[in-house]
This record gives structure tokens, sequence and C-alpha cells, in this order.
């Protein structure tokens, strides 16, 4: 595979999560801010937002292990000799 196939191939499913995150703490939001009162939905949504990054996060990496690795391994290789 080309590298930018590879590239896209291993980001695809973060982005999917992004986009899904992003849905998410719209939807969740506007229920939250109809239904709650505005000073709890405001820390519910602040709170989901960040929770929505750290699963876009893990993710990304998790799919990109093993070119972080791979790229870890060259950094440190001069290093060790």
């Amino acid at each position: 595979m080309s590298a930018p196939g590879a590239f896209v191939s291993r980001n695809a499913k973060a982005v999917v999560s992004v986009i899904g995150g992003i849905i998410n703490v719209l939807a969740v939001s506007a229920a939250l801010f109809q239904f709650a009162p505005a000073e709890y939905a405001g820390v519910g949504a602040t709170l989901l937002v960040v929770m929505e990054a750290l699963r876009s996060t893990n993710v990304w990496i998790v799919k990109n292990e093993p070119a972080l690795v791979s790229a870890i391994d060259e950094i440190a290789a001069p290093q060790a000799g």
C-alpha cells in the first residue's frame, strides 16, 4: 500500500470517531440545555466534550500504534549505539 493510502487507512477510524463525537456532543448538549438547569448543563456538556476528545485520541493512538512504535524505534536506535 502506498504511503498516502496507509495514512488514510490508519486515520479513517479516528476521523469517523471525531465526527461521531461531534454529533454526540451536539445532540446531548441540546438535550441538556433544554431539560437541565443551565449551570449543570454547561458542566455536563464540558465533561462530554472532554470525554469525546479523549475517546477520539485513544482511537487515533490505537490505530497508529505500529507507526508510532516504528518512529520511536528510529529515534531511539542512533542513541542506543
